[in-house]
């Protein structure tokens, strides 16, 4: 190794790793994810299409409570001006300004949520709800006809107890929407039309509950908000609160909860308001993003805004929700292309090209390494009996691939036919990125094989799929992922490494083993 080498590696190590211990020592972040589970990052991307007048974008923001912690709330807007408002007991973000074309908002905010459990006296003598509340939730509204003929006769059906019994009266009635009224997809969501049909969407199950509570002259409001769950997009959400003994109670017929809101819901609005809606407009669209964070939310400020603005700017904590998930997997591949260097420059190791081991393990990342073999081998086998059968026909080798390709495909397809109906159909939902690089594998193996020989492309095959099974684990370990994604300075200490790693001129391991008996004297003769 050169001077220059050395000193280059040692520069872009050192400048890696200083930054690194920087941000450990001084500014605390931590190395590792802590145990507990961390706060919600949220993204509500609005698209709009204006006519040319001044309009209005209006969006249900989430208030902070003992339950859901709201933190590092920003926005950013296509030349319209924003601001906070409260409506109704609601806090409204407000996008206002001039609409023409196409408009993008962007609201971005981090969430703690808990589970929120009400403790509901059993027996008592409780005070009963305010006159105020009881005139402002038991009236009937559009949405929810508490005072129709259709909901008196089911009141009467129910045979509900007195009315003194508040607690009594909802649980009949939540039992009666809970387990006599279907939950369906597609189907409307008016409270008469589900209670007729004894059918409904969410919202049409949620909204007769409520519409027979006031019936029954329990006062009963409508809460709106979203549902996060790992690995899933936020799904819009509509539950009941009800006023029992001056405590508003959340319950929903659909999620089946009673007393006790679960974690994973976030409150964003009570009423009838939508989450967006727009006025002044041609058309408008949203949708929500989530992804939890591995930190606490103390930990989180501490990266979002460290002492030194510089850090505080360069910190990708701050970047939309896709893009941070693009950024997790991305920064993971400098350590593969760390881990083949190794093999390939210092162990000798062979491999078809630099980053096919890192490709072949990034297209199973989503599989597990048994499975992800199974289907290399798969592919492989595919490759060699193809070459045999099309050897006699002499075509030319990008018809030969091309015909690869086919087979390959047609072999899947066939799989996800024999599969339907078992657990394998959400193996082949993410397939085909997988079968496109394997195909390159195949490919590689194909042209040495006509070149080298049968024997030399599936050792080689053999050597990149070895090495890919090492890399793998590491694109799928979430240690990995934050601590690439929370310090991404470690790239330039990889960077030194790989420096190194190129400068590296001496014996690789694979020489000295095969070149060992070279270095035996004969037997009986002399060392020189």
């Amino acid at each position: 190794m050169s001077r220059s080498v050395f000193v280059t590696g040692l520069l872009f190590l050192a400048a890696g790793l200083g930054l690194f211990a920087a941000k450990v020592g001084v500014y605390e972040v931590p190395l590792v994810p802590t145990d507990t589970p961390g706060p919600w990052q949220v993204e509500l991307r609005i698209h709009v299409r204006g006519d040319g007048k001044r309009g209005s974008v209006r969006a249900l923001l989430p208030a902070g409570s003992q339950q859901q912690l709201v933190f590092d709330e920003r926005s950013s807007s296509d030349r319209l001006n924003f601001s906070i408002r409260e409506h109704g007991g609601n806090r409204v973000g407000v996008w206002t300004g001039w609409l023409e074309d196409i408009h993008e908002v962007v609201y971005q905010f981090r969430i703690q949520t808990g589970a929120l459990e009400v403790e509901i006296p059993e027996q008592a003598e409780p005070s009963p709800p305010t006159r105020a509340i009881r005139k402002r939730y038991t009236q009937p509204t559009s949405e929810l006809p508490s005072t129709a003929a259709d909901v008196k006769v089911v009141l009467e059906e129910l045979d509900l107890p007195a009315p003194e019994d508040l607690l009594a009266r909802v649980r009949k009635v939540f039992a009666f929407v809970v387990h006599e009224i279907d939950e369906v997809n597609g189907a409307g969501s008016d409270a008469l039309l589900t209670l007729a049909r004894r059918e409904g969407s969410v919202e049409g199950k949620e909204r007769l509950l409520i519409t027979l509570l006031r019936g029954a002259g329990v006062p009963a409001r409508v809460v709106r908000g979203l549902e996060l769950r790992d690995g899933a997009v936020p799904e819009p959400r509509i539950w009941a609160e009800v006023n029992l003994y001056g405590a508003w109670v959340p319950l929903s017929a659909v999620q089946d909860f009673f007393a006790r809101r679960p974690a994973g819901f976030v409150e964003m609005g009570r009423g009838e308001q939508p989450l967006v809606e727009a006025t002044g407009v041609r058309a408008v669209g949203h949708r929500y993003l989530a992804l939890r964070e591995p930190l606490r939310p103390d930990e989180i400020a501490s990266l979002l805004a460290p002492d030194n603005p510089i850090l505080a700017r360069l910190s990708l904590y701050r970047l939309p929700v896709d893009t941070q998930a693009a950024l997790r997997v991305l920064l993971l591949l400098p350590l593969g292309a760390l881990t083949v260097a190794l093999f390939r420059n210092v162990i000798g190791i062979p491999t078809y090209g630099t980053f096919m081991p890192v490709l072949i393990a990034l297209s199973l990342r989503e599989f597990s390494l048994p499975l992800g073999l199974v289907l290399v081998g798969v592919v492989t086998l595919l490759a060699v009996l193809a070459r045999i059968g099309l050897e006699r026909l002499r075509l030319l080798m990008v018809p030969r691939l091309s015909i690869l390709l086919c087979v390959v495909v047609l072999f899947v397809t066939s799989l996800a036919l024999l599969a339907e109906g078992s657990v394998l159909p959400d193996f082949f939902a993410g397939v085909v990125f997988p079968i496109v690089i394997l195909t390159m594998l195949v490919e590689r193996i194909y042209i040495t094989a006509a070149e080298e020989g049968l024997q030399e492309a599936l050792a080689r095959g053999l050597w990149s799929v070895s090495v890919a099974a090492v890399v793998h684990p590491l694109l799928r370990n979430p240690n990995a992922s934050y601590l690439m994604f929370s310090f991404p300075e470690l790239v330039v200490a990889i960077i030194g490494l790989l420096v190194w790693i190129g400068g590296y001129t001496g014996y690789r391991l694979a020489d000295l083993v095969r070149f060992r008996a070279l270095a035996t004297p004969p037997v009986g003769g002399s060392p020189d």
